[in-house]
Protein backbone atom coordinates (compact mmCIF):
# COMPACT_ATOMS: atom_id res chain seq x y z
CA UNK A 1 0.00 0.00 0.00
CA UNK A 2 1.04 3.41 -0.27
CA UNK A 3 1.39 4.69 2.89
CA UNK A 4 2.89 1.68 3.85
CA UNK A 5 5.77 2.74 1.71
CA UNK A 6 6.11 5.74 3.68
CA UNK A 7 5.66 4.82 7.07
CA UNK A 8 9.62 4.31 8.13
CA UNK A 9 9.88 7.84 6.93
CA UNK A 10 7.08 9.25 9.21
CA UNK A 11 8.09 6.98 12.36
CA UNK A 12 11.74 8.33 11.83
CA UNK A 13 10.22 11.57 11.75
CA UNK A 14 7.88 10.82 14.88
CA UNK A 15 4.88 11.44 13.24
CA UNK A 16 1.98 9.31 14.18
CA UNK A 17 -0.04 7.50 12.06
CA UNK A 18 -3.46 6.05 12.71
CA UNK A 19 -6.25 4.43 11.10
CA UNK A 20 -9.59 4.60 12.44
CA UNK A 21 -12.25 2.09 10.90
CA UNK A 22 -15.81 1.33 11.20
CA UNK A 23 -16.79 -1.72 13.51
CA UNK A 24 -15.60 -3.42 16.80
CA UNK A 25 -11.97 -3.25 17.59
CA UNK A 26 -12.33 -7.62 17.22
CA UNK A 27 -13.50 -6.81 13.74
CA UNK A 28 -10.75 -4.56 13.19
CA UNK A 29 -7.54 -7.07 14.63
CA UNK A 30 -9.23 -9.33 11.91
CA UNK A 31 -9.31 -6.63 9.15
CA UNK A 32 -5.77 -5.68 9.71
CA UNK A 33 -4.63 -8.84 10.60
CA UNK A 34 -5.92 -9.87 6.93
CA UNK A 35 -4.63 -6.91 5.01
CA UNK A 36 -1.22 -7.15 6.64
CA UNK A 37 -1.46 -3.44 8.49
CA UNK A 38 -0.44 -2.81 12.10
CA UNK A 39 -3.24 -3.64 14.84
CA UNK A 40 -1.61 -1.44 17.12
CA UNK A 41 -2.61 1.79 14.57
CA UNK A 42 -5.76 0.95 14.22
CA UNK A 43 -9.12 2.55 16.44
CA UNK A 44 -12.14 0.74 15.99
CA UNK A 45 -14.88 3.35 15.85
CA UNK A 46 -18.39 0.79 16.05
CA UNK A 47 -20.83 3.92 16.94
CA UNK A 48 -19.64 5.94 14.22
CA UNK A 49 -18.56 8.67 16.43
CA UNK A 50 -15.54 9.91 14.99
CA UNK A 51 -17.14 10.03 11.06
CA UNK A 52 -20.11 12.06 12.39
CA UNK A 53 -17.66 14.64 14.52
CA UNK A 54 -15.81 14.56 11.13
CA UNK A 55 -19.01 14.69 9.35
CA UNK A 56 -17.87 12.58 6.61
CA UNK A 57 -19.70 11.34 3.95
CA UNK A 58 -22.35 8.67 3.92
CA UNK A 59 -25.42 7.28 2.18
CA UNK A 60 -25.66 5.34 -0.70
CA UNK A 61 -26.78 7.77 -3.15
CA UNK A 62 -24.01 10.59 -2.10
CA UNK A 63 -21.30 8.10 -1.93
CA UNK A 64 -21.72 4.54 -4.22
CA UNK A 65 -24.13 5.97 -6.85
CA UNK A 66 -22.73 9.39 -6.81
CA UNK A 67 -21.66 10.05 -10.32
CA UNK A 68 -17.86 10.93 -8.98
CA UNK A 69 -17.66 7.37 -8.03
CA UNK A 70 -17.06 5.54 -11.78
CA UNK A 71 -14.49 9.05 -12.43
CA UNK A 72 -12.66 8.24 -9.04
CA UNK A 73 -12.00 4.71 -9.68
CA UNK A 74 -10.69 5.21 -13.60
CA UNK A 75 -8.26 8.51 -12.65
CA UNK A 76 -7.07 5.76 -10.28
CA UNK A 77 -6.75 3.01 -12.14
CA UNK A 78 -5.28 5.73 -15.53
CA UNK A 79 -2.83 7.51 -12.88
CA UNK A 80 -0.82 4.02 -12.02
CA UNK A 81 -2.63 4.21 -8.01
CA UNK A 82 -5.18 1.92 -9.10
CA UNK A 83 -2.88 -1.50 -8.14
CA UNK A 84 -3.23 -0.28 -4.64
CA UNK A 85 -7.28 -1.01 -4.86
CA UNK A 86 -6.59 -4.23 -6.64
CA UNK A 87 -4.34 -5.71 -4.11
CA UNK A 88 -6.60 -4.62 -1.31
CA UNK A 89 -9.91 -5.97 -3.25
CA UNK A 90 -7.71 -9.15 -3.55
CA UNK A 91 -7.82 -9.56 -0.31
CA UNK A 92 -11.51 -9.92 -0.17
CA UNK A 93 -11.81 -12.86 -2.54
CA UNK A 94 -11.91 -16.52 -1.55
CA UNK A 95 -8.02 -17.00 -1.12
CA UNK A 96 -6.75 -13.69 -1.08
CA UNK A 97 -5.63 -13.79 2.78
CA UNK A 98 -2.68 -14.63 4.34
CA UNK A 99 -3.87 -17.88 5.14
CA UNK A 100 -5.83 -18.80 2.03
CA UNK A 101 -9.03 -17.75 3.18
CA UNK A 102 -11.13 -14.16 2.06
CA UNK A 103 -12.60 -12.05 4.38
CA UNK A 104 -16.02 -9.97 4.36
CA UNK A 105 -17.06 -7.70 7.43
CA UNK A 106 -20.50 -6.70 8.03
CA UNK A 107 -20.25 -3.43 9.79
CA UNK A 108 -22.54 -3.17 12.88
CA UNK A 109 -24.88 -0.83 11.55
CA UNK A 110 -26.35 -1.50 8.00
CA UNK A 111 -25.94 2.00 6.99
CA UNK A 112 -22.33 2.07 7.88
CA UNK A 113 -21.60 0.06 4.56
CA UNK A 114 -21.63 3.14 2.57
CA UNK A 115 -19.80 5.72 5.05
CA UNK A 116 -16.81 6.66 3.37
CA UNK A 117 -13.53 8.04 4.95
CA UNK A 118 -11.24 10.89 4.90
CA UNK A 119 -7.46 11.60 5.57
CA UNK A 120 -6.23 14.44 7.89
CA UNK A 121 -2.95 15.49 9.30
CA UNK A 122 -3.36 17.43 12.86
CA UNK A 123 -0.14 19.19 14.41
CA UNK A 124 -0.22 21.75 17.53
CA UNK A 125 -4.24 21.03 17.78
CA UNK A 126 -4.85 22.50 14.47
CA UNK A 127 -6.23 20.57 11.33
CA UNK A 128 -3.75 20.67 8.26
CA UNK A 129 -4.70 18.48 5.56
CA UNK A 130 -8.29 17.62 5.36
CA UNK A 131 -9.48 15.37 2.69
CA UNK A 132 -12.74 13.92 2.33
CA UNK A 133 -13.91 11.07 0.32
CA UNK A 134 -16.45 12.52 -2.03
CA UNK A 135 -17.19 9.14 -3.80
CA UNK A 136 -16.12 5.13 -3.79
CA UNK A 137 -12.61 5.13 -4.87
CA UNK A 138 -12.24 9.53 -4.14
CA UNK A 139 -8.73 8.91 -2.20
CA UNK A 140 -6.61 11.50 -0.94
CA UNK A 141 -3.31 12.23 -2.48
CA UNK A 142 -1.16 10.28 0.12
CA UNK A 143 1.73 11.54 -0.92
CA UNK A 144 1.16 15.33 -0.31
CA UNK A 145 -0.33 14.09 3.21
CA UNK A 146 2.84 12.66 4.50
CA UNK A 147 4.86 15.04 2.62
CA UNK A 148 3.22 18.03 4.62
CA UNK A 149 3.26 15.64 7.75
CA UNK A 150 7.19 15.64 7.73
CA UNK A 151 7.47 19.43 6.89
CA UNK A 152 5.99 19.96 10.20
Amino acid sequence: MQLERRRPALEAAGVGLVAVGIGTPEKGRLVADHVGYDASRLLADPENALYDALALNAGVGRTFFNPATPYAILDRLQSGTGGDLGDVLGKWLPGGGPSGEGAVIIPPKQKQAFNQGGMFVFADGASRFVHYDASTGAHADVDAAVDLALSL
